[in-house]
Parts: C-alpha cells; sequence; structure tokens
C-alpha cells in the first residue's frame, strides 16, 4: 500500500524504485520534512525522472507539475514566464539552493533560459501564496531548485552526453567527495545547439528563416566541513554564461531575419553557517545573486542591465515534542540595478526591505497545523503583513483532507516603474493577494479546488506603453485532478487535470491563459534494462491579446491553443551506473505556437548518455 501512497505525490519514477514516501522532503516552511508531514501544496520531481523522461530545461521538468503553465518566445534562451495556477511572472519566487533567483533588473522575475538540468537533484513547487514564509516574491507560489549534493562518502564521479537536432551538443561532469569532516563537489556543464529562428509568422514555415543560437556554461562549486557534529559550514559558488542570437524589436523592422546577440553573466553565491543547540537548530545565511545581461546589437532602448541582490537571513528552528517546531527568524535584503541606454545614459537604483518572520507546525492526533506570520519593511512602499494557515487531517493511512489559506503581494520591479524603453509610472502600486486551497486524497488520486484573487493587478498596456494596475480583483480559480497508478509489475502511469478560469473584475479572460489542461506520463518496463516514456500534454484554448486593459480591445487576438504535443523516451541501463537513451520531442511533429509569432521546436531527435563511477 506504501507505493500507492507515493504515487499521490511524486511521479511514477519513485514506484519503479522503491523509494520510500519518507526519503521525499520539501521546504514549504523553511524546514525540511517529508510530503506526508507537510500541509502545503506541494509537488516533487527528482533527477531520476527528469532524466527518465529526458528533460533538458527547467521549464521542462516545472512544466510537468499540474496547475503549472509556460509562454516562451521562441527557443532555448527566449523569454519565459511560469504560471501556476494562473499567476506568474515575478510573482513566483524561484530559489537555487535558497538563493534568490529573482532578476531586480527585470521585468519578469526569474529567467529559466538560463538554467539547465544536468545538476539538479530535485525541483520543489509550492502552490498557492507564500509570502508569509518567503515574502514579496512568493504570491504566487515557490519555485525551490535543488541541486546535486555530495551525500555519500568516498568519490564520486559522473558524465552526461547528448547529441540531436539543430546540432544540439551538450557535455557535462560532475566529481564529489564526502567524508567525516569535509565534503566537497564540482560540476561543469556546456550546452550549445544551432536552434531555430525565434521570431515567425503564424503559419510559416521557419525553415524559411535564419537560427538563432544559444549557449550556455555553467560550473557549480560546494564545499562543506564539519567542526563538530553539531556545527557545520557550506559555502557554494554557481557561475552561469549563456550567449544566444535573438529576433528582436528593438532592432528594427522585419525582426524575423534580424538577430541580436544577448550575453548573460550569472553569479550566485552562498555562505552558510548551521549550529546545534540541544532543541534547537541555528542558521544563519549570507546570499549573493548578480545578473547581467547585454544586449549587443541593440538600436534603441536599453543595452546593458545589471542587477544584484543581498541577503542575509538569521533564524532559529526549535523542537518540542516529536515532530513539533516553532522557527522565529529576521532577515535583510538589497536590491540594486544599474541599467545603460544605447545613448550611454547611466543610471542606478536602490530598494532595501527588513523582515521578522515566524513559523508553528504542531501535530495533534490526526491533525497538522501550520501557522505562518512575516512582516516586511520596504524602504519605497512601507511595511507589509501577510500570513499563512495549513491544517491537514489524515483521515486514514491512505486518505487525508488538507487545506490552506494564505495572502501575498507583490512590489513591481523598479524596471516595470522606470520602463526605459516606453513609459514610466511612478504610481504603479503593489498588489496583494489572497489565495485558498482545499485538497482530498485516496491512495493515488487527489483533487484540489483553488482559488486566488489578486487586487492591482499589473500588467503592461501595449497602447500605452507601460506597466498599469488592472483596477478592481482579479481572481484565479479551478481545479487540479491528479490520479496515479500502476498495472501490473511493469506499467506506470500519472495523469494530471487543470481546469482554470482566469479573469478581471470584468469577467474578461486575461491574456495566455489555458482552461483546459490535461497532463500525461506512462512508463513501460520491458525488463530490468529497457523502458519507454511517453509524456505529453493536451492544452485547451489559450489567447494571445491583452483584454484587461483601460481600454479593451474588441478581438481576443490569435488562438494559440487546443493542440496535443507527444514526446517518448526509451531508456537502456548497461548497469546500475550508465544508461543509454533515445528521445523524440513533438514526436507528432504538431504546428504550434505558446506566443503569437513566436516559433517551437518540430519534430526533433536526440540521443544521449549518463553514466556515474
Amino acid at each position: 500500500m506504501q507505493k500507492i501512497v507515493i504515487l499521490s505525490f511524486v511521479p511514477s519514477t519513485l514506484l519503479a524504485e522503491n523509494i520510500k514516501l519518507d526519503d521525499i522532503v520539501v521546504s514549504a516552511t523553511k524546514v525540511s520534512q517529508t510530503i506526508e508531514d507537510t500541509t502545503a501544496s506541494a509537488q516533487v520531481i527528482t533527477k531520476e525522472e527528469i532524466r527518465q523522461r529526458g528533460y533538458v530545461s527547467v521549464i521542462d521538468a516545472i512544466n510537468s507539475f499540474a496547475g503549472v503553465g509556460f509562454t516562451q518566445n521562441g527557443g532555448m534562451g527566449g523569454l519565459t514566464k511560469v504560471y501556476i495556477r494562473g499567476v506568474g511572472g515575478g510573482r513566483v519566487l524561484v530559489l537555487v539552493d535558497g538563493i534568490r533567483f529573482q532578476d531586480p533588473s527585470s521585468k519578469y522575475g526569474a529567467d529559466f533560459s538560463r538554467i539547465m538540468l544536468s545538476n539538479v537533484e530535485r525541483i520543489e513547487l509550492i502552490s498557492g501564496a507564500q509570502s508569509g514564509v518567503w515574502g514579496a516574491d512568493a504570491s504566487a507560489g515557490v519555485i525551490n531548485i535543488i541541486t546535486t549534493k555530495a551525500h555519500n562518502k568516498g568519490f564520486h564521479n559522473g558524465i552526461n552526453l547528448q547529441y540531436g537536432s539543430y546540432n544540439t551538443q551538450e557535455i557535462g561532469a560532475y566529481s564529489s567527495y564526502k567524508n567525516k569532516k569535509y565534503s566537497a563537489k564540482l560540476s561543469v556543464n556546456q550546452y550549445k545547439t544551432d536552434g531555430y529562428s525565434s521570431q515567425s509568422p503564424y503559419g510559416s514555415d521557419i525553415d524559411n528563416y535564419e537560427d538563432d543560437n544559444y549557449k550556455n556554461r555553467t560550473i557549480d562549486i560546494s564545499l562543506g566541513y564539519n567542526f563538530t557534529k553539531n556545527d557545520k559550514i557550506t559555502v557554494q559558488a554557481i557561475d552561469i554564461l549563456t550567449k544566444n542570437n535573438n529576433d528582436t524589436y528593438s532592432v528594427g523592422k522585419g525582426t524575423e531575419n534580424v538577430d541580436m546577440e544577448v550575453r548573460t553573466k550569472t553569479h550566485l553565491y552562498n555562505i552558510a553557517y548551521n549550529k546545534k543547540i540541544q532543541n534547537n537548530q541555528i542558521n544563519l545565511r549570507y546570499n549573493r545573486a548578480e545578473f547581467k545581461k547585454d544586449e549587443l546589437d541593440a538600436k534603441k532602448g536599453i543595452k546593458n542591465y545589471k542587477g544584484t541582490t543581498d541577503e542575509v537571513e538569521l533564524h532559529d528552528t526549535i523542537q518540542y515534542g516529536e515532530k513539533n517546531y516553532m522557527l522565529v527568524g529576521a532577515s535583510y535584503k538589497g536590491d540594486n540595478i544599474e541599467i545603460t541606454k544605447v545613448n550611454k545614459n547611466h543610471s542606478k537604483h536602490d530598494i532595501d526591505s527588513n523582515a521578522l518572520f515566524f513559523t508553528n507546525n504542531n501535530f495533534i492526533n490526526k491533525f497538522i497545523i501550520t501557522e505562518s506570520l512575516r512582516r516586511d519593511d520596504y524602504s519605497n512602499f512601507g511595511n507589509k503583513i501577510t500570513g499563512k494557515l495549513g491544517l491537514k487531517y489524515n483521515i486514514t493511512k491512505e486518505s487525508s483532507i488538507k487545506t490552506n489559506y494564505g495572502t501575498g503581494y507583490n512590489a513591481p520591479s523598479l524596471l516595470m516603474i522606470l520602463n526605459p524603453n516606453g513609459k514610466p509610472n511612478n504610481n504603479l502600486e503593489a498588489e496583494n493577494t489572497k489565495s485558498f486551497d482545499i485538497t482530498g486524497e485516496y491512495k493515488g488520486a487527489s483533487l484540489t479546488y483553488f482559488y486566488n484573487s489578486v487586487d492591482n493587478l499589473i500588467s503592461y498596456n501595449k497602447r500605452e506603453k507601460q506597466h498599469i494596475n488592472i483596477d478592481g480583483t482579479s481572481t484565479f480559480k479551478g481545479i487540479e485532478l491528479k490520479y496515479s497508478s500502476a498495472i501490473g509489475n511493469d506499467f506506470y502511469y500519472d495523469l494530471s487535470y487543470t481546469y482554470l478560469l482566469a479573469k478581471d473584475k470584468n469577467g474578461i479572460d486575461l491574456r495566455r491563459r489555458v482552461k483546459d489542461t490535461y497532463k500525461v506520463s506512462m512508463d513501460y518496463y520491458f525488463n530490468e534494462k529497457v523502458n519507454l516514456n511517453f509524456n505529453g500534454e493536451y492544452i485547451g484554448k489559450r489567447y494571445d491579446d491583452m483584454l484587461s486593459i483601460k481600454d479593451p480591445a474588441k478581438t481576443k487576438g490569435r488562438q494559440t491553443g487546443e493542440y496535443f504535443i507527444g514526446n517518448i523516451v526509451t531508456n537502456y541501463e548497461f548497469n546500475n551506473n550508465s544508461n543509454l537513451y533515445l528521445k523524440i520531442n513533438n514526436i507528432f511533429d504538431r504546428y504550434y505556437q505558446v506566443v503569437d509569432g513566436y516559433s517551437t521546436s518540430p519534430r526533433a531527435f536526440y540521443i544521449g548518455l549518463n553514466t556515474n563511477f
């Protein structure tokens, strides 16, 4: 029965590998817990399933979660926005090993095109307003990307190779070492592809346009030292360089064949000290994230962007009882942006904030109760108090019901206010969010109803060329249905369906939100060495134009939905340490566009090898 319970929370690969539920942890409250012990609406995908399904980009993996959608301007390197239950962009907090991956010099939050999957151990998704735990950027939810660590004693090494369509090449290697006192890990990954034209008019042949290439080089190094069994210090640095050619509107007309070379540099740093004193677990950490983007061929607007976030946090987790705990803490965050226009006009801007936060978690018979409260004080927006309340009741070992209510807010970024490529809006206000969900779970099935309301939703008015607040309350409500099971010992499947209604105060649909989304993943094991995975999604109606502005258009714009995309992956296990895979993306060669005027890949073929030693 334990296997079926696992399936209700995590991908089927874990079932195949007989991993116990207690092995899966999430960080919904900044404290590691099993999914079984959290009230949050949480989903997890592991490194094993990422490889089994042949995912390459973080978007591929995140999009496998129920309730998640995305838009992408072209292929690898294109602007990507993730939506959790219809709410997205900068409202989704993205963490990489606890470091905020929100670029303060961007209007859109995290730049997912900079993150590759070869070094990722697992990805956690927490849906709903999480500002009561994490602050402003988490009004829609939290995505926590966790990289591989030196878990096992001794030396461990690995290599990954891939080649495929569009002259796509990837090579990566990692090495780790751990003993009683020390731990270390180094990983290096190089990815490049000739790609395809990022822009093409709907219905046209992308072969008629030039290719837009993409390159990514990522280095990740981490060190750990145990002074005693209760004192540990860790240091980590991640360095990411990307280069791509984009068809861009900042160059001029006829953009499908006009390239602008874009280079980005990302540096993530973390130093953390952990000290255990009886029932207290004290954590002190400093994070720094640096983002730089150079649009080398820009003829107007901004040419160089630089954003920096410094964060210091101290918190204490106080254990009382077997599983009960209380977390109290304080933090400081400073955001800085520097922008240089084509005319060499240079400017700098800063925002600072301080926070106090508190979380309490109790197990009372069959109930789990979690309460969180947080106060943030901003240098330019005053103070905000947000909270979260979660309750779970375990009816039996195989069934439960849980509910969450949270409040959140999303402060407009400096670049939204300044809007150097359009009109500034100094009157832009922060959004206020309320979210509610209730979930019933039984064996491998779960049904969730969610309702999110956002006051003063921030959007972009194409006509006025500035960011505005949509007056009144925009609502995002719907259901998530998930079912996972097995047929015999060889066939496993995961199914999900999301129904979403995203509307402004006048009942007008918000653009680029999908009403009906179906997702499927099926695994068949021919024997111990060979398995076949089929994964895909059906996207229902989705309209590209923006209706929710002060002067709404009469048309919904192009309909960019109503299609099914399927992918297939065959894995061959040489032994416990090596596997060869062949994958076909978009196996039915379906023509579609996620964003009107931006290309997507036709059928593509890839072959790869993973080995550990």
